[in-house]
Parts: structure tokens; C-alpha cells; sequence
């Protein structure tokens, strides 16, 4: 039978139940999802393994065929090229930390702090250390995505078959919301995944099936991030690099020119009501900002510290402002905000040294949909956004 190390079973499991953040219970009286617990288990594994067998390899096969077989388990840490993202972890840790102490909530705050940063970056830093089969890793991640990306599109056609399955507030647009609250969150997950699974047999079918819901949700922030990965991933190559310019100039000039994607335009170029009420958020975010400008308005903080700088009759005060570097330095402040940056360069870089093999294109193209769609939205501060970004940073260390 088939073996299969501790990190790949940890990675498969965590990437295939990301959506379960939706599923919330209590421990006594403790809140916890079961991603959560999916998390901690896997941590609890990770460090039990190594107190036990310390000059083991944690990274060597289990083999699930044999009882005698044992688990080659350990943790032989080097950093190597890594530096850059220790000091970027470090940083946001240290900002977490502070974050915590400035919030108006420390209770909400500590959750927050405990789900988005500390339990992802511990996985993280645990399967890295433990230099597990980076190929195998690769595939473990990529089909546990598969996996949980297969059930979020499943739902959604049949959503979008039976609208009596959309939640009543997005009824009347057919916006679809999937396994999630609200149709944005479909793309938030789905976007990355879209030049990701072009490096997995048969995942350009997937990566097609999730742009189909994107347009579904109505994403216009989704679909431009999506597009402008897959131009990247396009460009990036020889043999299809005159292509994707063509295509990428065709497509501009029908969403410019064309009346009947006046709407899509529209949202792009943030005249409508959305785009609007983004600008305002912006503002009053800027305007916070200047007043908090070193710790930001703590962990969850932001409702709360930015109500006084909000003005705007009939514009709600959202949870984050829909920019992923304002809602960071928001939370955990400009030290956070450096430690992100830090690392992102950190993970160009690696990109930029492993530029040679395909499916590492298809991982930068999928962090760089993360940071487009964060021009106007927030795709990290959820549960299962936050451990996404985690397992990118693994799959580009190893």
C-alpha cells in the first residue's frame, strides 16, 4: 500500500477542509472551527513527533500497508534561504502581539490573532523545518485544493440550477455564495486556485470550472485577478506568449469598448455603487491611519477606531477596508505591514530562482491573484484565506 509521510497527510487534510472554518462549535467555553481543530491536531502531531524521535526524519514515509512499519520522524532545521521570511515572520509576530495589546477587544482580538496568524504561520514553519519530499508536498497540497475547490463548485451549480439554495439577501442578483456567506468569499477562495491547477493533470477542466463560478458570483475583483494571473502565467512562457498578448488586448478592448460590458466596466474603472463605497473606505481608512499611523487600530479593531473618521450617510462601516495592505496596517500596524512585504519579496525571489519549472509559475501566478485581488478586497483575513497564503509560502520554501 501506498506511503505516505506525516506532512503530506497534515497538508492534504488542511487544504481539503478549508471550508470548514464555516463549521463552528465550542470546546467548554472555548469558540473553535473544525479547520481549527484540524490545525491544532496537525501541530500537536508535528511537535509531538519531534520531542519523541529527535534524530529521526519527520518527512520519511508512513507506511499505512504494514503495523510494524514506523513513522521516520524528526525535525532537522536549516533555514538556508529562508532568512527573509524568519524576519518577516518574526515581525508579523511581534505585530500580532501588539495588535492584541491596542485592540478595544483583547478577547476578539486573540482569536483573530490565534486563527490568521499564529496556528497558519506554526503549520507552516513545522512542515518546512521538517524538509518533507517537496514534490510529494506539492501534490498533497494541490489535490487537497482540488478536492475542496471540487465541492465549492459543485454547490455552486446547483445553486445556480435551483436559486432557492442562494441565501435570500443575494436572491434576486443570482449571485451564487456556494459553501459561503457571501458571493465575493467564492471568489476570494477560487481565484488563486484558478493557475494553480493548470500544473496538475486534467486542472486546466477545474481551472475553467472555477473561472465559470467566479462570473457566477458576479467577482468583478475575482475575475480581473484571476485574468491578470493567467496572463502572467501565459507571458511567462515562449510558446504561448504572443497569445496571451493577443488575447489580453482583445479582452481590454471589449470590456473598454463594448456596451454590453458596460456593467463589468463599470466595476472595473469603480463607478459604480460598489466601487463607490470602496473609495469612501479608503478614505476614512487613510484618514484613521494617519492618527494610528505606527500600531493601526488593533486586531479587529477597525469598526470600532475608524467610526469617528466615518461620515458617509448610508455606507456601512465594513469589517476591513477592501484593500489587503490598508486592512494589514490596520490590524497589526506598520510593523505587520513590513513583515507582509517582507515576505512576499522573500517569496518573489524564490519564485524568481525556481522560475524554470512550470509548476512554480503556476504558484506565483496564483500569489499574484492574491495581491491583485487585494487592490480591492481582503483575501487574507478569513480562516481558510489566511491558511491558503500559509501553504503557498510552504510549497515555495521547500
Amino acid at each position: 500500500m501506498k506511503k505516505f509521510s506525516l506532512p503530506e497527510i497534515i497538508v492534504f487534510t488542511v487544504a481539503a477542509l478549508l471550508p470548514t472554518y464555516l463549521i463552528r462549535f465550542h470546546i467548554g467555553p472555548l469558540p473553535t472551527t473544525v479547520l481549527e481543530v484540524v490545525l491544532v491536531v496537525g501541530i500537536l502531531f508535528l511537535i509531538f513527533n519531534l520531542f519523541c524521535h529527535p534524530r529521526a526524519h519527520i518527512g520519511g514515509p508512513i507506511n499505512f500497508g504494514s503495523s510494524t512499519d514506523q513513522a521516520k520522524i524528526g525535525f532537522p532545521m536549516s533555514l538556508g534561504n529562508d532568512k527573509l521570511l524568519l524576519i518577516g515572520s518574526a515581525l508579523i509576530l511581534l505585530a500580532t502581539i501588539i495588535g492584541i495589546i491596542v485592540a478595544p477587544d483583547k478577547r476578539a482580538a486573540l482569536g483573530i490573532a490565534k486563527a490568521y496568524f499564529w496556528e497558519p504561520m506554526a503549520l507552516a514553519w513545522l512542515i518546512i523545518a521538517a524538509k518533507p519530499d517537496k514534490e510529494k508536498i506539492w501534490r498533497a497540497v494541490v489535490y487537497g485544493f482540488a478536492a475542496s475547490a471540487g465541492i465549492v463548485i459543485v454547490y455552486s451549480l446547483i445553486q445556480y440550477a435551483h436559486p432557492s439554495f442562494i441565501p435570500a439577501t443575494w436572491t434576486a442578483e443570482r449571485r451564487i455564495t456556494s459553501v459561503f456567506d457571501y458571493p465575493n468569499a467564492v471568489a476570494l477562495y477560487l481565484a488563486p486556485l484558478v493557475t494553480l491547477f493548470f500544473a496538475i493533470p486534467f486542472g486546466i477542466i477545474l481551472s475553467l470550472l472555477a473561472l465559470v463560478i467566479i462570473v457566477l458570483a458576479q467577482s468583478a475583483g475575482g475575475l480581473v485577478a484571476a485574468g491578470a494571473a493567467l496572463f502572467f502565467l501565459g507571458a511567462s512562457r515562449k510558446k504561448t506568449r504572443i497569445l496571451s498578448v493577443v488575447v489580453a488586448i482583445t479582452v481590454a478592448l471589449i470590456v473598454l469598448l463594448a456596451p454590453q460590458a458596460a456593467g463589468l466596466r463599470d466595476q472595473i474603472l469603480m463607478r459604480d455603487w460598489s466601487g463607490r463605497v470602496h473609495l469612501i473606505g479608503w478614505k476614512e481608512s487613510a484618514a484613521m491611519l494617519r492618527d494610528h499611523t505606527l500600531f493601526g487600530a488593533g486586531l479587529d479593531g477597525f469598526k470600532t477606531v475608524v467610526a469617528p473618521y466615518h461620515h458617509a450617510q448610508g455606507v456601512e462601516i465594513f469589517q476591513y477596508p477592501h484593500n489587503l495592505f490598508l486592512a494589514t496596517w490596520s490590524e497589526i500596524g506598520l510593523i505587520g505591514l513590513m513583515g507582509l512585504i517582507t515576505i512576499l519579496i522573500w517569496f518573489f525571489r524564490r519564485i524568481y530562482v525556481l522560475r524554470s519549472k512550470f509548476y512554480v509559475l503556476c504558484l506565483a501566478a496564483a500569489m499574484l491573484t492574491i495581491i491583485v485581488h487585494g487592490l480591492v478586497d481582503v483575501p487574507y483575513f478569513k480562516n481558510d484565506l489566511a491558511m491558503m497564503f500559509w501553504l503557498f509560502i510552504i510549497l515555495v520554501a521547500l
